[in-house]
Formats: C-alpha cells, structure tokens, sequence
C-alpha cells in the first residue's frame, strides 16, 4: 500500500518538476463530514422559506459509507463514497408514508437533488454540496448534539418481538418522556415507569414497574408486554428529523416515534 506523503517535504521545484512531466496534481482530502446530523438549509430551485424548520426539517448524516436523515415525510437512506475528491451519493430508499402534497413534493426535490456526484465543501459547522461547475446543490447546518432529557414522544411503531415493527392497535396511544435519568409513559393500558442511564447515542433501560389495571380490547395487553419488552431492548438511540428513531443492538429497530 502507498504512504501518503507529506506536503511539508514536497519542494516548489520538485512540485514544478512534476507537473512539467505531467504528473497528476496530489488530490486535497475530502471534507469530513461524518458525525453532525445537518439540517436542510437550501435547496436549489425551492425557496430557503418553505424549507421546515425544528422537529420536522430535511436532514442527513452521514457514516461509514451510509446516508440517512429525513426528507420532509419519510425516512430515507442510501450509500455513499469519495471518487476523486467527489462526494458520490447513490439511490434513495425510504419508508413510503404518505403526506400533505407540499410535504410530498418537497421529499421529491430532496431525493432527486441528493442522490448524484457533488463537490463538498465544509466550513465549521456548515455544508454545501457542489455540482461541478460550483453551484450550490444543496446546503447545510450542523445541529446541535441531541439530548433524551426533556423529549416526550408519541410512539408510531415498536418491535413485536417477531422481527416486525407494527403501529400500535387502532384506539391505543404509546407514550414516552424522558426525564433526568427516568423514563416515563404509557403502555396502551397502563402507566410505565423506568430508570435509565445515556451515554451518547447508547442507551440502557432497567426494569420497567407499570400500573395494574386490566383493559378490554383485543391483543391490548399483549400490544402493551411487547411495546415494554422493545423498550427494555433498546440500546442505541438517535433522532431522525421529525423521529426518535431507536434500536437494539443487532440493528433491528425497536421503538419509532414523533419528536415533540
């Protein structure tokens, strides 16, 4: 494997020798851009003032060749890889939840605009993506390190416990808040309560007390047993735009839910 060199070590007459030759230009390093979850900011072709802002904006993050982030409706991800000091982005997948049609037609315009060959440019806690005549494709914000502490969500989806992550049943609510090292919410049923402890986008939950009552309705405490045994399973966890996205640690999604 060849070493990099060090520039420091490269003479003007050296670099001047090379290029007389016909030698290649020594490629610049592409811009770290893993770690920030970034937020939308433009977008060419849409108004900067119809982007969203807060728990629903247009994000993306990026690591170790994986992109995903939220695109104004759904959930999205796809591949990504340095080629040449160009940022290559390949095809889009997502979840296919339906939307308001101004919703609808921006997610269009951030799959479309994303997935391509852009040149990126990063200063401090901004990024735009370049096409190759450097106009601004899209540009981002970093957003500031997201927290548990202080966030209450209305759960969308949970791990059964058979490899399949359902909507809670028609007529139940699923809540969560968390607290300073507690985690409150509701069941479908009853009331649960929960110690935790966080240490960046790791989590552990300890045993869950819940309230005793007995409700009517078909699979309602089953619903409630699973959506408790997928809270305890968690491991990981992290904000999706508009989502609180969290998984167990061999990738299975457990709990999915609104940001609020």
């Amino acid at each position: 494997m060849t070493k990099p060199f060090s520039r420091a070590l490269i003479s003007t007459a050296a670099l001047a020798a090379g290029v007389a030759c016909g030698a290649q230009p020594l490629a610049a390093a592409p811009p770290t851009i893993e770690g920030p979850t970034w937020r939308l900011t433009d977008l060419r072709g849409i108004d900067a003032a119809a982007l969203p802002s807060g728990p629903g904006s247009v994000t993306a993050r990026f690591k170790d060749g994986r992109v995903d982030g939220f695109s104004g409706c759904n959930r999205y991800f796809g591949s990504y890889a340095f080629k040449q000091g160009r940022l290559v982005i390949g095809p889009l997948a997502g979840s296919m939840m339906a939307c308001d049609p101004a919703s609808m037609a921006l997610e269009t315009a951030v799959h479309r605009a994303l997935a391509g060959a852009f040149r990126p440019v990063r200063t401090d806690d901004r990024l735009s993506l370049l096409s190759d005549h450097g106009e601004a494709v899209l540009a981002f914000k970093a957003e500031p390190a997201p927290a548990l502490v202080g966030l209450r969500s209305n759960i969308t989806g949970f791990n059964n416990g058979r490899q399949a992550v359902v909507s809670p049943l028609a007529g139940t609510t699923l809540t969560l808040a968390f607290g300073d090292g507690v985690v409150k919410g509701f069941g479908g049923c009853n009331s649960l309560r929960a110690s935790y402890s966080v240490n960046g986008g790791q989590v552990s939950v300890g045993p869950v007390a819940t309230t005793r009552r007995t409700c009517p309705g078909e699979g309602v405490m089953q619903q409630e047993r699973e959506f408790i045994a997928a809270l305890r399973s968690t491991t990981t966890w992290a904000f999706s735009g508009a989502f609180l996205d969290m998984h167990r640690p061999d990738g299975e999604r457990t709990l999915i839910g609104s940001r609020e």
